[in-house]
C-alpha cells in the first residue's frame, strides 16, 4: 500500500546526483514503478528536465503518484541568488505543479542543517528552526516553508526527511571535497576538532526515504533521519588522512579557523577558483547538536543498520579505485 492516490510511479528528481540516484536505484531494485529528473538524461530511467520549470516536466508528474524531491544545491561556494532560484524558487513552483497534475504526495529531502549551526543537545522533529548559518541553511529551510505552504493551499500530502551528514561513495560533500582539501593541506576544523558530526550512509538514508514515500503513516509529517548519537568532526576526518597517510586533522579554535578558511576562500574566489573551504562550512562544523530518530523508529520502523566504519571503507575502497587519493 503507498500514498500515490491510485497511481504507482514514483518521481525522483535529482536523479542524476549522489542521493537521488542511490535513491532511484534503491526503488527500482525493490520492484517500485519509478522513473527519475534530472538536467541530464541517461536514456532510461532518467529523463532530461528542469524542475525550475516544471512545465518541462508535466508529462512525468501527470505519471507520478509520489515525488521525491531530491535535488538541491549542496554547497556553501555558490552566490545567495543562484542558492535560492534553486533550493527554494524551483522547490515552490515544484510542489504547486505537482497539486495541479494530482501528485498524491511530495516528499521533501531537507536537512538537520535547518536547526541552525547555534543549536545544541538532542533535537527532535519539534525543536524550532533556526537560519543560524550561509545560504545553504537558509535556503533549505526556506524550501520547507515553501512545501508547507503548498500543503496549507492546495492540500497536496507532503512528508519532509532530514538527513544527517549524508556520506558514503559517491558523496561530494563528505568524501570527495574533504580528500581534496587533506591534499592540499588546507582542511582545519574549528571548535578543536570536538564539535558533533551526524554521519548517516546514503544506503541508511535511501530505506528511509522509501519508507517515507510509500508508508501511510508517513503523511504530513517531519523526520530525522539520521545516526544515533554523534562522533567528533575529529574522529570523522580522521579518516580522509589515514586514507591519504597523513596525519591529522588540524584542530583550532573556532574563530582562528574561520579566519584562515575565509581568507583563503575569499582569494581563491577573487582567481576564478571555487572552494568549499569558506567560512560558512567552518560555521556548519562547529554544531553541538544531534538529532532524535525516535519518530522514524517508531513510524517508519527505520534506523540506520551500516556502521560508520564499514560505510567509511566502502568510501575509502570508491574514491581509491577513481584515483582521488593518488
Amino acid at each position: 500500500m503507498t500514498g500515490d492516490g491510485g497511481r504507482g510511479v514514483i518521481l525522483v528528481t535529482g536523479a542524476g546526483g549522489f542521493i537521488g540516484g542511490t535513491l532511484l536505484r534503491r526503488l527500482v531494485a525493490r520492484g517500485h514503478e519509478a522513473i527519475g529528473v534530472d538536467l541530464r538524461g541517461d536514456g532510461h530511467l532518467v529523463h532530461e528536465g528542469d524542475v525550475g520549470r516544471p512545465d518541462s516536466i508535466a508529462p512525468l508528474l501527470a505519471r507520478a503518484g509520489t515525488v521525491v524531491h531530491a535535488a538541491a544545491l549542496v554547497t556553501n561556494a555558490l552566490d545567495d541568488d543562484v542558492m535560492w532560484r534553486t533550493n527554494v524558487l524551483a522547490t515552490r513552483d515544484l510542489v504547486a505543479a505537482a497539486a495541479r497534475h494530482g501528485v498524491h504526495r511530495f516528499v521533501h529531502v531537507s536537512s538537520i542543517v535547518v536547526y541552525g549551526n547555534a543549536a545544541a543537545g538532542e533535537l527532535d522533529e519539534d525543536h524550532p528552526v533556526h537560519a543560524h548559518g550561509g545560504s545553504y541553511v537558509t535556503t533549505k529551510l526556506a524550501a520547507e516553508h515553501v512545501v508547507l505552504a503548498a500543503h496549507a493551499e492546495h492540500g497536496i500530502e507532503v512528508v519532509i526527511a532530514r538527513p544527517g551528514d549524508v556520506y558514503g561513495p559517491g558523496s561530494r560533500p563528505w568524501v570527495v571535497e574533504p580528500i581534496a582539501l587533506v591534499r592540499s593541506r588546507q582542511l582545519v576544523l574549528p571548535a578543536n576538532g570536538e564539535a558533533c558530526f551526524r554521519p548517516v550512509h546514503v544506503d541508511d538514508l535511501v530505506r528511509g526515504l522509501e519508507a517515507a514515500a510509500v508508508s501511510p503513516a508517513a503523511a504530513n509529517r517531519i523526520f530525522n533521519l539520521s545516526c544515533e548519537g554523534f562522533v567528533t568532526t575529529r574522529e570523522f576526518f580522521a579518516f580522509h588522512h589515514r586514507w591519504l597517510g597523513r596525519s591529522g586533522p588540524v584542530c583550532l579554535p573556532t574563530p582562528v579557523a574561520w579566519a584562515l578558511a575565509e581568507s583563503t576562500f575569499r582569494a581563491k574566489r577573487a582567481v576564478g577558483i571555487r572552494s568549499e573551504g569558506s567560512g560558512a562550512s567552518i560555521l556548519q562544523l562547529t554544531s553541538r547538536a544531534w538529532f532524535s530518530i525516535r519518530r522514524a523508529r517508531e513510524v517508519l520502523g527505520w534506523r540506520p543498520e551500516i556502521a560508520l566504519a564499514d560505510g567509511m571503507r566502502d568510501s575509502e575502497a570508491w574514491a581509491r579505485a577513481r584515483g582521488l587519493l593518488g
